[in-house]
């Protein structure tokens, strides 16, 4: 359970956040700055379907849902191939969550 809510985390900061994944949300977003990390702030744009799905997409508790719902449908059709997807996004989530408590600690002791 715990390396299934890592994974859906980082599926979602990795579809809502990521400069990677940037493209696939531009024709719903615009970006208004940078965030921590290699995350960007998005907010949606335009009206309707495309603002909504803006919404989806630059929201990373929406995606969290989805993400999640995919991990649990695809672990329950094919556990065998879910299982590498889950682990290395959860492994993922540590690597970053590991060196933002590196920062943290570089900061606190040249502050």
């Amino acid at each position: 359970m715990a390396l299934l809510g890592t994974a859906a985390y980082k599926a979602s900061r990795l579809l809502a956040k990521d400069k990677v994944t940037s493209f696939l949300r531009a024709p719903f977003t615009r970006r208004t700055g940078e965030g921590r990390g290699n995350e960007v702030m998005e907010e949606s744009r335009g009206t309707g379907l495309r603002r909504a799905t803006g919404d989806l997409l630059s929201c990373p508790f929406c995606t969290a849902a989805w993400a999640t719902g995919a991990l649990v449908c695809s672990y329950a059709a094919a556990p065998r191939l879910t299982r590498p997807v889950r682990g290395g996004l959860g492994a993922l989530t540590v690597a970053d969550w590991l060196r933002y408590a590196w920062t943290a600690t570089q900061q606190t002791v040249e502050g």
